[in-house]
């Protein structure tokens, strides 16, 4: 945490990675196909919504996340959410798991298991990999920040920094060694 500077940082990620499927772009071709027999101001018009259509799909999808050591940002099209890390009140992580009901060979009882990419079924002991984190402040503003497509290596230590300067904040479980397996 000693490389961490002074300055502003941003990350623009998506939070949809399949914005442009194909499905998706087959949409393109409807406005061609109600003005089939009308060619000329038709077209130039099509076009033109089309490409708005596209620059506001792809501004709702692919927010902008700004991060300092006083804030995190999160602006999505017109939205804005500003998060005060130095006045944090809780932070908390979200684990992937997939239950499966499981019969127990000993007693025959039926229990849950969380299974996440497990070689072997009888491995028990894998804890589920962290999904996002989600981060409030005293103001009531809130956060939720996915740690795959945000860069969380950049922003966490921010975060962790933050954390540890202020003792009362709320943490859920696994909270400090999430982030300090993100940010090494």
């Amino acid at each position: 945490m000693e490389n961490i500077d002074n300055g502003q940082d941003s990350v623009r990620y998506s939070t949809n990675p399949a914005w442009w499927t194909p499905p998706l772009l087959l949409l393109l071709l409807l406005p061609t196909q109600i003005h089939n027999r009308h060619f000329g101001m038709w077209l130039v018009l099509d076009v033109a919504l089309l490409a708005l259509f596209l620059f506001v799909f792809y501004l709702l999808t692919h927010p902008l996340l700004t991060f300092s050591q006083s804030a995190l940002a999160r602006r999505r099209g017109p939205f804005r959410v500003k998060v005060d890390l130095s006045n944090l009140e809780s932070v908390r992580v979200s684990t992937i798991g997939r239950q499966t009901s499981v019969l127990d060979p000993q007693t025959g009882e039926r229990r849950s298991v969380i299974r996440f990419y497990v070689k072997s079924p009888d491995d028990w002991a894998g804890k589920p990999p962290v999904q996002s984190i989600s981060i409030s402040d005293r103001q009531g503003r809130h956060l939720t920040l996915g740690v795959r497509r945000t860069n969380v290596n950049r922003w966490g230590a921010y975060l962790l920094r933050a954390i540890n300067e202020q003792p009362n904040v709320e943490l859920g479980p696994r909270v400090i060694e999430a982030l300090e397996d993100f940010t090494r």
